[in-house]
């Protein structure tokens, strides 16, 4: 299939004259949103330098409450402490070899008391059960034969 557009003739008066009738139109409009534009930016620069100005003003006096807290409060007492710092450095009369530090062991302590406390509870679960009275529903009942049985026995003590 051959291309149509090969076979048109390229006419470049025509190709100049839509070009500056383009950018022509092009300017126009440019023109025009740099018109409608214009006061907006303008009013948006006017709403931003008031909005700096009084966020300023809201927030000067916490700044420089801050500012005569760092200068009159913090530096002060970080430099005499810098200097009591130097002065015990100064001081000290050698290195002390700092003992070393015993391992905490917490693992072993838990296990420690949680045999303890099993332990306990054990015991305590144990004294409880002792402590509760023994029935046996199926039981005959002891003092019912508890006379006959004393009677049986003297008799063989008795006799014998």
């Amino acid at each position: 299939m051959p291309c149509k557009t090969a076979d048109k003739r390229i006419d470049s008066d025509h190709l100049r004259q839509e070009a500056a009738n383009l950018a022509e139109a092009i300017a126009e409009r440019a023109e025009r949103a740099a018109e409608w534009a214009a006061p907006r930016v303008a009013r948006a620069g006017e709403n931003v330098s008031r909005a700096a100005k009084e966020a300023q003003t809201r927030i000067e006096p916490a700044y420089s409450e801050a500012r005569a807290r760092v200068v009159d409060d913090y530096l002060p007492r970080a430099q005499r402490a810098a200097e009591a710092a130097r002065a015990a450095i100064a001081e000290a009369p050698a290195p002390v070899v700092a003992p070393k530090k015993r391992r905490c062991r917490r693992g072993l302590k838990a296990l420690a008391w949680a045999t303890v406390v099993t332990a306990a509870a054990g015991a305590a679960y144990i004294a409880w059960r002792r402590s509760q009275p023994v029935e046996d529903p199926w039981a005959e009942e002891y003092w019912a034969d508890s006379a006959e049985e004393g009677a049986e026995l003297l008799e063989e003590v008795t006799g014998a």
